[in-house]
């Protein structure tokens, strides 16, 4: 199985690891994943070994490309019965439609029918170093301990530390509560209630959800490994960008998974004092706070436009033809998604020539 990046797209992709072993009972699942994700695998029971792939950058098209087309041919350095590819990447731009699980899964050429909650193994040592984290910071102390999560790798939102720790510093007004801001970078603060949660790895930021009452998120890692077999489900209150380029409402991926969202508010437009309110309101009364302060996502297809141009960059009609499908299946025809498949036809030469310009001239 190739599934190369992120780490929230690989826990997603564990339920397609559980539905091989399912379908082919007995198999030697061999998962191909880059050295910077392979961690969020480590000890899966579906997955036999781990093939730890360096040389494949991402987002680096053509070499995700040689790879796969490698790999399927046998002339990389084992062969395989069979290969699944499931990395949003190549042809399987084609079946984006606004929800990255949705994309991974249709990847898969059978249905999944295992549960779909991401699979994570815990080590027991992982399990030890949160509980005295949880000690150290004295977290049993605290009605409420909220779990926030900033700096996305998903590009779900644009948050700085310097507003995630305003924004943390007027939820600790309020008595009982500590805040534990979680990101790869170390925060400084002058404040027992803020806890700096960079020195947790994120697997063990699942076992730190144990130790919390509610997340406050941006769909990302966090938010996804809170959602694996090994965390505890928060209430939550998701914080995105209605403009981000690759859309993955937690709403959305909720709701056309059958797993419960009362506990979750969505929010598109909002400040510093909007989110403290929601948040504060949602302490004491959750869906109180979902009727005032929950937002739908703004329908837009703006990703499609680059998922064409992509695919035309490689002459992939069958799979332009598939993304109009699936999107046809999900939204019906709707002008605003056939708008942007045009698009991505009128500005594909326009496009390719500037990307010529900057790659093979500007850089002389």
């Amino acid at each position: 199985m190739i599934q190369l990046y992120s780490n929230g797209d690989c826990l997603y992709a564990t339920a397609v690891a559980r539905q091989i072993k399912s379908d082919y009972p007995g198999c030697h699942l061999t998962w191909a994943v880059a050295s910077f994700c392979k961690n969020i695998i480590a000890n899966n029971p579906y997955v036999d070994e781990i093939l730890e792939i360096s040389s494949v950058k991402k987002d680096d098209v053509k070499a995700f490309r040689k790879f796969t087309r490698d790999v399927h041919r046998g002339q990389f350095h084992t062969t395989f019965d069979r290969v699944f590819t499931t990395q949003i990447a190549g042809v399987n731009l084609a079946f984006y439609d606004g929800s990255i699980r949705s994309n991974i899964f249709r990847a898969y050429p059978s249905a999944i029918k295992v549960p779909v909650t991401p699979v994570l193994n815990l080590t027991v040592a992982e399990m030890d170093n949160v509980k005295k984290f949880a000690a150290r910071f004295e977290l049993s102390d605290y009605k409420h301990v909220i779990l926030f999560e900033y700096a996305p790798q998903s590009g779900q939102l644009n948050i700085s530390k310097e507003i995630a720790v305003s924004i943390a510093e007027k939820l600790i007004e309020r008595t009982g509560i500590a805040v534990v801001l979680s990101s790869g970078s170390k925060v400084l603060s002058m404040h027992k209630q803020i806890i700096d949660g960079s020195i947790l790895t994120l697997r063990e930021t699942a076992a730190l959800t144990h130790y919390a009452t509610f997340l406050l998120g941006c769909s990302s890692g966090i938010t996804w490994v809170s959602t694996s077999d090994a965390a505890k489900l928060l209430p939550m209150v998701q914080l995105l960008d209605a403009e981000a380029k690759w859309r993955n409402s937690v709403l959305t991926d909720f709701t056309r998974f059958d797993l419960p969202a009362d506990a979750l508010i969505e929010m598109y437009e909002f400040n510093e004092e909007k989110i403290i309110e929601c948040v504060g309101l949602a302490l004491e009364n959750f869906s109180v706070a979902k009727n005032k302060f929950n937002q739908v996502a703004p329908l837009n297809f703006k990703t499609t436009r680059s998922i064409i141009y992509n695919l035309l960059c490689y002459l992939e009609f069958g799979a332009i033809l598939k993304h109009i499908k699936v999107n046809v299946e999900i939204y019906g025809n709707n002008f605003s998604f056939y708008k942007e498949v045009l698009a991505g036809f009128i500005i594909f030469p326009f496009r390719l020539f500037s990307n010529f310009i900057r790659k093979q001239v500007l850089k002389k």
